[in-house]
């Protein structure tokens, strides 16, 4: 397993996941993923699920991820 991965969405990097123990930290790399700076996720498959809902409806509010 890796420690860090790009989460792309429709080929647009929309953040990178740092790992940090046994989860991972995500940083966006744009303004649209701001919501999801610093939440945390057990795998990159629940990031790139997250930052998808984002894309899909930005105006909504993002719960934090666990």
């Amino acid at each position: 397993m890796f420690d860090n991965y790009i989460i792309e969405i429709d080929d647009e990097a929309a953040g990178i996941l740092i790992r940090s123990g046994r989860v991972f930290a995500f940083h966006a790399l744009e303004g649209t993923f701001a919501t999801l700076e610093g939440a945390m996720f057990a795998d990159a498959v629940a990031a790139e699920r997250a930052a998808r809902k984002i894309r899909r409806n930005p105006a909504a509010p993002m719960a934090r991820a666990s």
